[in-house]
């Protein structure tokens, strides 16, 4: 088992509500039904989720004792627009703390998954409850593979694996990441996206090759030029350059 009471500890410590469960349908879900209420920051951990979902409302596979995940509170003051990068955000803080463990070569994939050698450890899944036009509480959820043994990881419909990381060391990561998550929403609320593209371009999964964006409705195919600065994603196509604003679409590299 991943989460145990040093992890819960050590992000109590920094002044943050944490609940465990053993299993939960969705940590999003769970927390936006029994505590979207409550005093933020508030984090919901587990080792098993039983429906877990990603962007678009599509699902994705949680083995239990083999996954972890966790969903992050905050209460945020301005418009919901002024957070539309959240995920790049929530992604950045990935990068930057697992950096700190030595874990390399990790890319972010618009608009919210982790990868490592072209595979995916790690998604990101943002929902939003609207208080007012100046108020709203978001629910940043994050789900790691850590360690899904291969002749599982074989059945799974899609390129992923593990994060491969020691148990032990979760215990400090974990905490880190969600102050880094914390510190770097303040930042964007502070001095807007523009202080992240670089970051963002940097670490830019299947930057500069020809890709795929597609949804039920459009297909667009180009060079992947990266993100400006308002965070649209930015594609070189035969039409020229077209900026994509929505994350309604999924991306595949042809």
């Amino acid at each position: 088992m991943f989460i145990n009471s040093r992890i819960k500890n050590n992000i109590e410590d920094k002044g943050i509500n944490v609940f465990f469960k053993n299993h939960v349908s969705s940590t999003n879900d769970y927390l936006k039904y029994k505590y979207i209420n409550d005093i933020a920051p508030i984090v919901i951990m587990t080792n098993n989720q039983r429906y877990p979902r990603g962007r678009r409302g599509s699902s994705w596979i949680n083995y239990h004792r083999h996954s972890l995940s966790f969903t992050l509170c905050l209460k945020l003051e301005g418009n919901v627009n002024d957070y539309k990068t959240l995920s790049y955000i929530a992604g950045i803080s990935i990068l930057e703390v697992c950096k700190e463990f030595n874990i390399k070569s990790l890319k972010l994939k618009w608009p919210n998954d982790i990868m490592i050698d072209g595979k995916k450890v790690c998604g990101i899944l943002i929902e939003n409850n609207i208080i007012n036009k100046n108020l709203f509480f978001s629910a940043i959820g994050v789900g790691f593979n850590i360690s899904i043994p291969d002749k599982l990881l074989n059945l799974i419909d899609g390129n992923v694996d593990n994060l491969n990381i020691r148990s032990d060391k979760l215990e400090t990561l974990i905490p880190k990441l969600i102050q880094q998550i914390i510190t770097n929403t303040h930042l964007l609320k502070d001095n807007g996206f523009s202080s992240f593209k670089e970051k963002c371009n940097k670490y830019m999964y299947a930057k500069n090759e020809n890709i795929l964006l597609k949804n039920n409705l459009d297909e667009i195919t180009g060079k992947l030029l990266g993100i400006d600065e308002d965070g649209c994603l930015e594609i070189d196509t035969k039409h020229g350059t077209k900026k994509i604003n929505t994350l309604d679409y999924s991306l595949r590299v042809l």
